[in-house]
């Protein structure tokens, strides 16, 4: 039996009977008779069976296999952002919230396993029928219940648009939305405008999305956005138990290690971070010692020693290929960034393919099989599974990411210049987003020279960059920020009567920017989160409201939002309330820009002086000389 038909079957079953007898005491016969239809036994099981693929998953660890998420789910917790106090566990939460709820959780922090576990708890608690849709799928040119109807044909009920709105205008569907991030930059406007008109549409229904920081969600009135928390230390100890299949002697070395090296358990804090670092761990016996030696070890230790990860005999991986470790490693960067650049994270084999035989010629292997190299990284380091019939993924995007970036730092200047020249626009940056943040430690100097100081040029209009931002440079920067900012106000009464009855006492708002989509965003990105912190705790976005309520009631009787910009809004305050949002901006700066900024400018400056090899010749050449 099916995993979901057996934790499901039973609630659901009574779920749509108790749907259809209520249509039919509404005397909707035709609504009636689809329903029967639609939800017959058979096909309830068959719609059990088709959602079990959201339940087992294949980890790094147990890549060969499909595993149950509740057998190796560790507890994730996650806080109303705007409220850290706060916090909720998901091992049996039920979440129900009219609207939008966004989830926000970084690369790797267990967004998706977070979301599936939500899934599983709504199958076992039968009082909706969950939909689990993965939104790298999405059409952003069509509506979402028509995507919703194919949705369930997909997975064996057949329920026409109209039945899709039937059931959501009466609660009886609850919609989980994976991955806003996984969407192509360009389409997220679009993307988010059919969510948000589904959700007003059908204001009861919960939807639940997840995403990455700082994508276009993440901004938007009116959203409850919760943050994804780090693993606490116990949390990763259950973790390694789970790996290690409960071995104790090896789990309490880990930790001990850990304890000495706490720099290395702050960048474990994630869940695919603490599988890879004990899978290094186990190889080498040894945590290590900084992030780089970490990263750097990750790919040939699962290659080299994915097999001693197992007891019993080693497996004989069926497949030579005359490559090193270090030369196959060489070969996946520019597969990575071969599918990177193409925003895909999942392909069928044969595109998996045709994308590592580019690599391969670039590397000048051309006489090697490229399924073979693919079968191999797929079989002995599990950074690339299956994912259905014919189709292969990456088991984390970061990984994609990561790999891409090494291949950048590995090319010859003139072409790394090249890149980062090019990346510095409002939609490079929002693709190459994760792979800049891995280039700012693997490629310090040139990331220094050839990104981070012209953007810092451009943005605080400065000849000359210092290590220290002096006042009035800061005010060139933050001043152009405010006057991008645009505040939306919509839905007023709505907002404030759910704010009145929030146990959190959570207002949700959102800032729009008015950006140059030709020049670079990375310190809008920046501050872009900060800057609504300020807003928020200041107290002028309440004042505002105060003092302009009517005047925005009244706009809203003809649209459906008003922007107010913040320039304007600032100069409709008292001047202290103005001077005091200014103090905390100044503050976020110094926390958000400046200490990263230091270190990024002295690292520059170092790397700038002479080298030692360029000091050696030029004292041979005087020796000669003279």
């Amino acid at each position: 039996m099916a995993v979901i038909e057996t934790i499901a079957l039973k609630g659901l079953t009574a779920l749509t009977t108790s749907l259809i007898k209520k249509f039919a005491d509404l005397g909707w016969n035709k609504v009636v008779e689809e329903f029967n239809a639609s939800f017959s036994h058979e096909d309830l099981i068959k719609f059990c069976k088709a959602c079990d693929e959201y339940v087992n998953i294949r980890t790094l660890y147990s890549s060969q296999r499909d595993i149950f998420i509740n057998d190796v789910y560790v507890p994730l917790f996650m806080s109303p952002s705007n409220d850290s106090s706060i916090k909720y566990e998901i091992s049996n939460l039920s979440f129900y919230s009219e609207g939008i709820t966004n989830i926000i959780g970084r690369a790797g922090q267990g967004k998706s396993t977070f979301l599936r576990k939500m899934l599983i708890n709504e199958f076992q608690n039968g009082n909706t029928i969950p939909v689990f849709f993965e939104l790298k799928y999405i059409n952003p040119e069509e509506a979402l219940v028509p995507q919703l109807s194919k949705w369930f044909e997909r997975h064996n009920l057949k329920i026409s648009e109209k039945g899709v709105e039937r059931l959501l205008k009466y609660g009886y569907l609850k919609i989980f939305l994976d991955a806003f991030d996984e969407i192509e930059p360009s389409k997220h406007d679009e993307a988010l405008a059919k969510i948000k008109d589904l959700s007003r549409a059908y204001p009861k229904t919960t939807i639940i999305v997840t995403t990455r920081p700082d994508t276009l969600i993440t901004t938007e009135p009116f959203i409850s956005n919760y943050r994804v928390l780090d693993l606490t230390k116990e949390n990763v100890r259950k973790l390694f138990l789970n790996i290690s299949e409960n071995n104790i002697e090896k789990t309490d070395d880990a930790m001990d290690q850990l304890e000495k090296n706490p720099s290395i358990f702050e960048i474990a804090r994630t869940p695919i971070l603490a599988i890879l670092l004990f899978i290094t761990y186990r190889t080498w016996s040894k945590i290590p010692d900084n992030l780089s030696d970490f990263y750097k070890k990750i790919f040939i230790t699962l290659l080299t020693h994915h097999d001693s990860l197992k007891p019993g005999k080693k497996i004989d991986r069926g497949i030579n290929i005359p490559l090193n470790d270090h030369k196959i490693e060489d070969v996946f960067s520019v597969f990575c960034f071969s599918t990177f650049c193409e925003n895909s994270t999942s392909f069928s084999t044969r595109e998996a393919s045709e994308f590592m035989e580019m690599a391969l010629e670039s590397e000048c292997h051309e006489d090697i099989c490229p399924d073979n190299v693919v079968e191999i990284i797929k079989q002995c380091t599990g950074i690339i599974c299956n994912d259905g019939y014919d189709q292969l993924c990456f088991s984390h995007k970061s990984l994609q990411e990561y790999y891409t970036a090494t291949y950048i730092t590995n090319q010859r200047i003139h072409d790394i210049r090249t890149f980062y020249a090019s990346v510095k626009t409002l939609e490079q940056e929002r693709k190459y987003e994760a792979v800049l943040k891995f280039l700012s430690s693997l490629d310090r100097e040139n990331f220094a020279k050839h990104y981070y100081i012209p953007c810092f040029k451009e943005m605080f209009e400065v000849d000359n960059v210092k290590s220290t931002i002096s006042a009035e440079t800061m005010m060139t920067g933050l001043n152009k920020l405010i006057k991008t900012v645009e505040i939306p106000f919509a839905d007023f009464q709505k907002s404030v009567e759910k704010h009145k009855e929030s146990k959190t006492k959570e207002l949700n708002i959102g800032l729009r920017f008015s950006l140059d989509d030709k020049k670079s965003a990375l310190f809008y990105n920046k501050l872009m989160h900060p800057l609504l912190f300020c807003l928020m705790n200041s107290g002028i976005y309440f004042d505002y409201l105060k003092s302009h309520k009517e005047e925005i009631k009244e706009s809203l009787k003809t649209n459906q939002e008003v922007d107010v910009a913040l320039v304007e809004l600032l100069s409709n305050i008292e001047p202290e309330k103005s001077e005091n949002f200014m103090d905390l901006l100044f503050i976020a700066f110094d926390t958000h820009v400046t200490e990263e900024h230091e270190q990024i400018i002295n690292y520059y400056k170092k790397k700038t002086k002479p080298s030692l090899l360029n000091q050696v010749f030029k004292k041979e050449e005087s020796e000669v000389a003279g």
